[in-house]
């Protein structure tokens, strides 16, 4: 153990909550997701991760409360995911493929926030080492691997 560094990753695993849980092969303690500006939309990259939930995601590439996501809610798009081009915002998914908005896009993940499933308090929200803004987390949050 390497004492404060171990503290605070136990401390993000706590908060990031059911998501490690249901996530034990993600690398929780590794680099650091990103927020990645085009324009006056976050796309938000996740932190390196060695697996993850198997469900599938996604739906027509659109802005979320000021994220990118797809079908209505904000993703936390993989480790590795680039903005390619700014207008339109295209993206370009690790082993997936390029994407801009309005296209149709697929992704393996699972839900870090479901609305619907439980209460939660407004404010920013931790999904894959990388910090979803207040007004993206008032939607539901699909984190991407």
């Amino acid at each position: 153990m390497n004492g404060g560094q171990d503290v605070r990753c136990l401390a993000r695993v706590g908060l990031v909550g059911l998501t490690v849980l249901m996530v034990p092969g993600l690398s929780a303690c590794g680099g650091q997701g990103e927020v990645v500006q085009s324009g006056d939309v976050s796309v938000l990259v996740s932190e390196r991760a060695d697996g993850g939930m198997a469900a599938q995601g996604g739906g027509t590439l659109e802005v979320v409360g000021g994220c990118l996501g797809a079908g209505g809610s904000v993703i936390v798009w993989p480790h590795g995911t680039q903005v390619v081009q700014d207008q339109p915002l295209t993206i370009r998914i690790p082993s997936v493929g390029t994407y801009r908005l309005g296209d149709e896009v697929l992704v393996a993940g699972g839900f870090a926030l479901e609305h619907s499933s439980r209460k939660v308090e407004a404010g920013d929200f931790l999904a894959g080492g990388v910090t979803v803004p207040a007004e993206c987390a008032e939607h539901d949050i699909f984190l991407a691997n």
